[in-house]
């Protein structure tokens, strides 16, 4: 009898702590998941802190919580789990009356994006580990993942340089505030740049530097197709990854030299997905932030194809510096190009298909082709 009793009692006792634990596990328990910024580059490692207060009098045996984010954020030393939809982190917590646990997450930026944390999962139980019982709990938490800068000198070559037997480095974007003149034809430069009166008083070949002054613009215009005829997603994605790191870097070097800029692109952001972008031209930190959120939130899938986008664009350009981005060209952009030329516009081309075929190019464009024997991951500079 005194047997049967002990068991009743063990069972009762069971039970109530089982209600009560899964019934006031999560009463007075506050959460906070942040980043410890709110905006980041490709390749930098941020810490992601989660805070677990428990501000009653009863403990929490066991809370396990799962982080919901996504796969392009990698933590260090946690046993994530890829899936589909995303990347869950789960963590475990024993919290003792009126106690709080922080804890902080290795995070390694693998992509440009914004990437979201809206929710957490908690997953509770009793003392034994017999029952548990589990919750969604928001947190709203979010991070910008900008794309970083490359080094153009190294992966953008002059195509001119291709036919000789050396290939040279030079800027690319140049100081708008270096003293323009006249210089000596370097073999290198485009037949754009030849200045024929100087060349007639020197009786050798002289080229023009360019005249820029402090009120110089650059526009880059982005080609977000990978080839000519894609229907709607983008197919090469790495290819048009690497064209929004060249425009990064572009926006980078015209915001340290204080030249106002725009964007101009046949894709679209996320919340806008039938809208082409198109920015003023503008300088100072709010317009560079700006360009480097929609350079993070640009979807990958063109609104309409480059070949009537960069026609569009004829009337919107003058006086300014025109860097085209893509993947491949042909005659209609190139033609579109020559008219945009007319309006006192100087143009630049940056090919990002080193495999494309060079014979149809023009040579009177200044035209730079991705360099085949370059790491076009190395980043311009370490943020």
């Amino acid at each position: 009898m005194k047997v049967i009793v002990l068991v009743l009692l063990v069972i009762l006792v069971i039970v109530l702590q089982d209600r009560i634990l899964r019934r006031t596990a999560t009463r007075k328990l506050d959460y906070e998941c942040r980043f410890s910024k709110q905006e980041a580059y490709e390749g930098e490692i941020l810490y992601l802190q989660e805070t677990v207060q428990n501000r009653k009098f009863l403990p929490v045996p066991w809370l396990k919580v799962d982080i919901h984010t996504s796969c392009w954020l990698d933590f260090a030393g946690t046993n994530s789990v890829v899936t589909q939809s995303g990347r869950r982190v789960s963590s475990s917590f024993v919290l003792g009356a009126r106690k709080k646990v922080i804890r902080n997450w290795k995070v390694l930026c693998l992509k440009r994006g914004l990437f979201t944390i809206e929710n957490v999962t908690f997953v509770w139980g009793d003392l034994l580990g017999t029952s548990n019982s589990s919750a969604a709990k928001s947190v709203k938490s979010s991070l910008m993942v900008y794309p970083s800068p490359v080094n153009l000198e190294n992966i953008l070559v002059p195509l001119n340089y291709l036919q000789g037997d050396t290939i040279v480095k030079r800027l690319i974007i140049d100081d708008p505030f270096l003293v323009s003149g006249i210089r000596e034809y370097s073999g290198y430069d485009p037949m754009n740049r030849i200045h024929w009166q100087a060349t007639a008083k020197a009786g050798r070949l002289m080229v023009k530097k360019n005249d820029f002054t402090s009120q110089h613009k650059i526009q880059v215009i982005l080609n977000i197709q990978s080839s000519e005829y894609e229907f709607d997603e983008v197919f090469d994605k790495p290819m048009i990854e690497l064209g929004i790191k060249v425009a990064a870097t572009v926006f980078d070097r015209a915001h340290r030299l204080g030249i106002p800029i725009s964007f101009n692109c046949n894709g679209c952001l996320y919340d806008t997905p039938d809208k082409t972008i198109q920015t003023d031209i503008e300088a100072g930190n709010q317009h560079f932030q700006r360009l480097m959120k929609i350079l993070a939130m640009l979807e990958l899938k063109k609104v309409v194809d480059f070949d009537n986008f960069i026609s569009d664009f004829e009337n919107r350009s003058g006086d300014s510096e025109i860097i085209v981005i893509t993947s491949y060209i042909n005659d209609n952009i190139f033609n579109a190009i020559r008219k945009i030329g007319r309006f006192r516009n100087n143009l630049k081309i940056f090919i990002l298909d080193r495999c494309v075929s060079t014979k149809g190019i023009p040579g009177d464009m200044d035209v730079y082709i991705l360099n085949g024997t370059e790491d076009y991951a190395i980043n311009e500079k370490k943020h």
